[in-house]
């Protein structure tokens, strides 16, 4: 077999195939790219780099981000069917939190379209239109992202009750089999609700900043949207390829 038919054939080419014959993999891969070059166009600016390369470098971003906003056209409705379908949920706090983010997340889905719809030059805004749009749809996606935050306090808590109960001892060795399992599904839940929330509040402070409640420069926004992409796309590569593929 030749070189390249061993790369073609390399299980590891195959599963990140299949990771990117999905949309959230490629969107996930698009959004990496895309914050990265907006943590280099702010990294070479600062050192001094030549215009063409910070302009070449804010192109990409710019093109990219003009991409995943058309990947998400339509997007809003799947959210605004997520929240209808949350208020079946049997904790309250658990169901409103999902129907607060749901729904900051389909408002902004909306406001994002029409900034694809500026940025494509279908339509074009004026200046201060296209100005409260981009606000606007910061402040939606920051109040879907705070309402998954509250939830992921309000999971923790809920499990580590749950972890303390569990850690008292049972009184027969059948019940302290039963006690183990539950101890080691706890610390999954835990550690998925740890991931979750780490992966919120690194995106939390973009539209924040979007919203002019923080004032973070283009480099922190960055770095925070590429590590932010990373983990969605870990979870996105295990959900594809099961956690076996996803240490191979």
């Amino acid at each position: 077999m030749s070189a390249l038919q061993q790369v073609i054939l390399h299980p590891y080419l195959s599963q990140l195939l299949r990771f990117w014959s999905t949309t959230v993999g490629r969107d996930k891969t698009y959004r990496a790219i895309q914050y990265a070059a907006r943590f280099l166009a702010w990294y070479e600016y600062r050192k001094g780099a030549t215009k063409e390369t910070v302009a070449r470098l804010n192109a990409l971003k710019s093109q990219l981000g003009l991409s995943r906003k058309l990947m998400r056209v339509g997007k809003f409705l799947e959210h605004f069917q997520a929240a209808l379908k949350a208020t079946t949920i049997q904790d309250p706090v658990v169901s409103y939190a999902a129907i607060g983010r749901q729904l900051g997340y389909g408002a902004y889905l909306i406001l994002d379209t029409l900034q694809w719809i500026h940025g494509a030059k279908v339509y074009t805004f004026e200046a201060a239109t296209y100005q409260k749009i981009s606000k606007n749809a910061s402040r939606f996606w920051l109040t879907g992202l705070t309402f998954s935050l509250l939830s992921g306090s309000y999971k923790t808590y809920v499990l580590n009750q749950r972890a303390a109960a569990a850690r008292k001892p049972r009184a027969t060795a059948e019940k302290e089999a039963e006690r183990k399992i539950e101890i080691n599904q706890i610390a999954t839940e835990q550690a998925a609700v740890r991931y979750q929330m780490t992966q919120d509040a690194l995106d939390w402070v973009i539209p924040a900043t979007g919203a002019d409640i923080l004032g973070l420069d283009e480099g922190v926004l960055g770095l925070a949207g590429f590590v932010s992409s990373l983990m969605g796309a870990r979870t996105q590569w295990r959900a594809v390829n099961g956690p076996a593929g996803a240490k191979k």
